[in-house]
């Protein structure tokens, strides 16, 4: 025993012997990054278990059908959330509030700068037209206002009832739809830049008596001469071509169609107009919205015409506010670039949320599935974007591209795979992140934290997959919310949990998170079998509030889907 002790004692000795500070540094930094992540361990983002059963599943089910999922906001027993809880003024936290309509949104954005009844000051949102790589154009909330009653009252002066509106992103656009609500109209959206005759098409199907056009985008002379029910015609015009007389009428249409310019109206009654808008109380019901959607990419196809009716879109709106948790939701920190087309009903009601959580909105006219977010962005560093998935795969096509002959942007990019699988977004400030990062031309202050993306059923958009995901939240340095959408549903019908890292190998589409408070899902399928287990799979079926048509509608949307282990909802 004795000589072992000795010969460990000369061994510990022969060790000190050399010892030196170069040894003591190398020393610490062993033990250092052995013991670092045990004593400041990183926890996940969100509870594993939140993510492990995201919906809830009745425990009854009929023959031939799945057992309904929903959100678990609204489970088994609730209603599903059919509005946005809008109180009367004065009225105590307790009690209860209105579903509401498109007209409490723009009064709740119109609110900001006012002082609430709990004495704190409600936060000013702003509205902003980007103009180019540079101009930025900022419009007060009372500005729009004056703007949505003279247009408003411009429309029921001239008979107009059914309104097509033919525009790209733009503040007009969404003063039209403003207006549309508050002088009980029903506005008509069509998708931008369609073949001149698909254009005539929809306007005589859908009975349109009016239409708000960008001026020069329809030859006037085919116009009057294919589309005999429209008697009043709103050419928004660029600042750079006001200078032109856009006022003219073929003679042949000189007795039947009234033609006027949008700026001209607004300041010509700008001076003699107040900022007041109807109030709710005046009984003016406000009209539905119809919604047209056409594939771009199948132009010759028939388009798909639906109405939605103001509960609808409300439903959809509150569903879409909701299914964010607390601290991610937008609010007036927010700069918010819808970067696909307000025709489309997810982006259109994602718009009216962030309107009414008094976010900021920057609107611009490059917005469209498939555009290039650096054009986008160029003048504006926002922080949620609303993307198309054309969007979201070309770039993802472009980083990924960028990334074959770089090993650091690879050693990055794996790094931080890794923390996504152990369920935590990485830091946006540190070294890695920065060899990732997107080519910008951003030039304000301001961080991209949210990006909100869909599949919509009908129009060929790709697929992205999980995977596909992962790396856009590398690339982009955001969180992202991936939905379901479907023309006969406003909002979506299912989306992502914004904490939902997981990275899953595999082609196809990843799953699209657990259904939204507004609609229920069920899957139909003639074997009970499909439908009985753990895994049901079947056509998804539909019903809610946010559902098109009148209250308990449900739509078949003629696709197969299965709910997994975790409630999510995901394409076989």
């Amino acid at each position: 025993m004795a000589n072992v002790i000795e010969k460990a004692d000369a061994q510990i000795a022969s060790f000190l012997s050399d010892w030196s500070i170069v040894t003591t540094l190398i020393a610490l930094t062993i033990v250092a990054f052995v013991a670092y992540p045990i004593i400041y361990a990183a926890e996940p983002d969100t509870h594993p278990l939140l993510l492990a059963r995201q919906s809830s599943i009745n425990p009854v089910r009929r023959k031939y059908e799945s057992a309904v999922y929903r959100s678990p906001e609204v489970p088994e027993d609730t209603p599903l959330r059919t509005g946005l809880n809008v109180k009367a003024p004065g009225a105590p936290r307790w009690a209860p509030g209105k579903d509401g309509d498109l007209r409490d949104v723009w009064r709740e954005a119109q609110k900001g700068g006012s002082t609430a009844q709990d004495g704190k000051e409600v936060p000013r949102g702003l509205v902003m037209t980007v103009l180019g790589k540079e101009e930025v154009v900022e419009h007060q909330i009372e500005g729009l206002s004056g703007e949505i009653r003279i247009i408003g009252e411009h429309l029921r002066s001239n008979g107009c009832k059914r309104l097509a509106v033919y525009l790209p992103n733009s503040v007009e656009y969404l003063s039209t739809v403003f207006a549309c609500s508050f002088f009980s109209l029903t506005p008509i959206l069509l998708p931008y830049n369609l073949p001149h005759p698909k254009v005539y098409e929809i306007l005589n199907t859908t009975s349109a008596d009016s239409l708000i056009c960008a001026a020069g985008n329809l030859p006037l002379d085919d116009v009057t001469q294919e589309c005999k029910n429209l008697k009043l015609l709103t050419w928004v015009v660029e600042k750079t071509s006001r200078h032109m007389d856009w006022n003219g009428v073929p003679d042949a249409a000189q007795e039947r169609l009234n033609v006027s310019v949008w700026h001209d109206i607004v300041e010509e009654n700008k001076s003699t107009t107040n900022n007041q808008l109807p109030s709710n109380d005046e009984g003016d019901k406000p009209g539905d919205v119809v919604v047209v959607s056409q594939p771009q990419k199948s132009p010759s196809t028939e388009p798909e015409i639906v109405t939605f009716t103001q509960s609808n879109l409300v439903s959809a709106i509150a569903a879409l506010i909701s299914a964010l948790p607390l601290r991610q939701r937008l609010s007036a920190a927010d700069l918010v670039l819808p970067a696909s087309s307000f025709s489309i009903p997810y982006v259109l009601s994602q718009t009216m949320a962030a309107l009414y959580q008094h976010a900021s909105l920057a609107i611009t006219s490059v917005a469209e599935p498939g555009v290039d977010l650096t054009l986008a962005t160029r003048s504006i560093a926002p922080t949620v974007i609303i993307a198309s998935a054309e969007t979201m795969a070309a770039l993802h096509d472009r980083e990924t591209a960028s990334m074959t002959s770089s090993l650091a942007k690879r050693i990055a990019k794996y790094s931080h795979s890794q923390a996504m699988s152990a369920g935590r977004m990485p830091t946006t400030d540190d070294l890695l992140f920065k060899l990732l990062a997107p080519s910008s031309n951003s030039n304000k202050p301001g961080r991209l934290r949210l990006i909100l993306t869909s599949e919509r059923l009908g129009s060929n958009t790709p697929p992205l997959t999980s995977t596909m995901l992962s790396d856009l939240r590398i690339f982009t340095r955001a969180r992202i919310c991936y939905a379901l959408t479907a023309p006969q549903v406003a909002g979506a019908i299912a989306q992502t949990h914004v904490f939902d890292y997981r990275r899953e190998e595999g082609s196809g589409h990843g799953h699209f998170g657990l259904p939204l408070s507004s609609v229920e899902i069920k899957l139909a399928n003639k074997d009970d079998g499909m439908v009985a287990g753990s895994r049901p799979e079947g056509e998804i079926v539909v019903s809610g509030p946010a559902v098109a048509g009148e209250r308990g509608s449900a739509v078949n949307l003629g696709v197969m889907g299965c709910f997994r282990e975790d409630g999510t909802l995901a394409f076989v």
